[in-house]
């Protein structure tokens, strides 16, 4: 075949690979037997050039599902919920299969990496290593909640510049209805002031010091309003909040994670 200045690599657009990816496959318990968890892989290079030193994009998607009796609701849901960035299938109604969507992002993904950067690139390669482009997600589900499974994705994310950016995104999933939990669904109406309260004081705790200003003392919500994020993983004793690098403290304290007991949440959650 002829090259040309836009090469698909080995794991090329035209031949994305699905196939078992190893994730965490959990075993339906406490009423969700019918229930289990596999994984695909699919896993793609462009290089925007045949010379040396030509900047690529390289896309690799490890997406969990489920599969068994309504299955289809929970994959919705998932498709759907944001840990995939841009969020194409938020727009959209049509109804894909997991292999369909991580084919179909990926692909678009590709094709709009080389849209927006090849035309860049060919009037600046001598800043090649400028428009390098790196996204990872691998995916897991923890199946240990009754009511929940909690479905995280670690995120890997470069787009030139000194280093790239790792998150963990977090969706729970309700067992019975296959629908992403959000925080009005587990909270009485007029529960922020009081669960901001509780961050506050497990945050407290956790870099020892006696309030929000000595947190904020610590960069952490430093000239920003305290709130609770939609990023949180429901657990059998409580409820961790996630905040990713850079989002409430400066870069330097990474990720933070704010748990908080059921016991101390029995007000403000729904019955």
């Amino acid at each position: 075949m002829k090259k040309t200045s836009m090469t698909v690599l080995a794991c090329g657009l035209a031949l994305l690979a699905v196939f078992s990816c190893g994730g965490n496959s959990g075993k339906g318990n406490n009423g969700k037997d019918s229930i289990t968890f596999d994984s695909i892989k699919v896993d793609s290079t462009l290089s925007l050039g045949d010379e040396e030193g030509a900047p690529s994009c390289h896309v690799s998607l490890c997406l969990t599902y489920a599969k068994g009796k309504n299955a289809g609701f929970i994959n919705d849901s998932i498709i759907r919920s944001g840990i995939l960035s841009p969020d194409y299938f938020s727009i959209t109604q049509q109804k894909l299969t997991p292999e369909e969507a991580a084919d179909s992002f990926v692909a678009r993904y590709i094709s709009e990496y080389r849209r927006d950067y090849g035309e860049m690139y060919k009037a600046d390669k001598g800043h090649g290593a400028s428009y390098n482009c790196e996204y990872i997600v691998k995916t897991r589900v923890i199946d240990d909640n009754e009511k929940y499974y909690n479905y995280l994705a670690d995120i890997y994310n470069y787009g030139g510049g000194a280093h790239g950016i790792s998150v963990v995104v977090a969706r729970n999933i309700d067992a019975a209805t296959g629908k992403i939990v959000s925080l009005k669904d587990m909270f009485v109406p007029g529960y922020e002031q009081e669960l901001n309260a509780l961050i506050v004081k497990a945050l407290c705790e956790k870099y020892e010091v006696a309030d929000l200003k000595a947190l904020r003392d610590k960069t952490i919500f430093m000239g920003i309003d305290v709130y609770a994020p939609d990023n949180f993983i429901i657990g059998n004793d409580g409820i961790t909040f996630i905040y990713s690098s850079d989002e409430i403290a400066c870069h330097a304290e990474g990720e933070i994670r704010a748990t908080i007991k059921n016991k101390d949440l029995e007000r403000l959650l729904r019955k």
